[in-house]
């Protein structure tokens, strides 16, 4: 964990994602994601670290308790996984966001 200026703390992730069908369309720049921990309406950095490409997303809710998504740490909107360059179902990231 790091800690911001103003006294926040940053908490810090990597590990494995996927993604899902959102109806944000692909290049508007509005990225979703779910989230176990971040609270609803954090704003989540998600980089790809093979590409060093990064995007702001939007967590909307928690992953769905579903063996598909065991040990995830997020999931994120198609729109999202386009902006990251990814093409995989299943990839690892890093994310960060402010803890409040």
């Amino acid at each position: 964990m790091q800690q911001t200026n103003n006294g926040r703390d940053i908490v810090t992730e990597k590990g494995p994602g996927t993604w899902f069908r959102s109806n944000a369309i692909v290049g508007s720049g509005k990225y979703y994601a779910l989230h176990n921990t971040a609270p609803r309406g954090t704003i989540v950095k998600v980089t790809n670290p093979l590409t060093g490409k990064s995007i702001y997303a939007k967590v909307l809710d928690v992953i769905p308790q579903l063996k598909a998504n065991a040990n995830l740490i997020i999931k994120l909107s198609d729109a999202a996984q386009d902006a990251l360059g990814i093409n995989e179902a299943r990839f690892y990231c890093e994310l960060s966001y402010d803890e409040k």
